[in-house]
């Protein structure tokens, strides 16, 4: 069976959910600006920077999607998706989404929504997951026939993990 290939609509969401790297402790949306600026580098954002308002709805947007990545293969409590209300989409025919005429960041922002919403409705968001090695949380598509990958990379967390078990077993 051939691994499964990221969806094309999801490749901004994946992006987007590593914009913060927790083990090396970086950021790239820093300010309404940064944000502006990566979405522009994914989407046809043609605009002043954000604003405040839109600047914490991103990083809203952001830490929901990375709890919903953690959610498909770890026991978390449930995810606050209150943001999903601020953004403006609606139901169009079929299981699509389309995003509100609003401004281009609003709707880029939509735009990742709705990325999100597609995954659910296709069946295909579980396989977006959160990396559960030790401060990694590095978020990443697993392509795997059965669906059953744990680690971001086998060679380095999946490998530490191991070792970690290795190391406390009895002898």
């Amino acid at each position: 069976m051939a691994p499964l290939e990221l969806p094309e609509y999801l490749e901004p969401v994946l992006a987007f959910v590593n914009s913060m790297d927790v083990e090396e402790g970086t950021d790239e949306l820093t300010d309404a600006s940064a944000l502006t600026t990566w979405l522009a580098s994914r989407f046809v954002v043609d605009s002043g920077p954000a604003s405040a308002r839109e600047f914490r709805l991103a990083l809203s947007l952001r830490s929901t999607l990375r709890g919903l990545a953690l959610a498909n293969h770890a026991d978390v409590e449930p995810v606050d998706v209150s943001c999903f209300a601020r953004l403006p989409f609606a139901a169009s025919s079929g299981p699509d989404f389309e995003p509100q005429a609003t401004g281009p960041i609003m709707r880029a922002l939509t735009q990742l929504a709705i990325g999100y919403a597609r995954a659910q409705a296709a069946g295909s968001w579980q396989r977006l997951r959160l990396c559960p090695g030790d401060n990694c949380y590095w978020a990443f598509w697993d392509s795997s026939p059965r669906g059953a990958r744990r680690w971001c990379s086998m060679r380095v967390c999946g490998n530490r993990a191991k070792a970690r078990t290795y190391a406390t077993r009895p002898r």
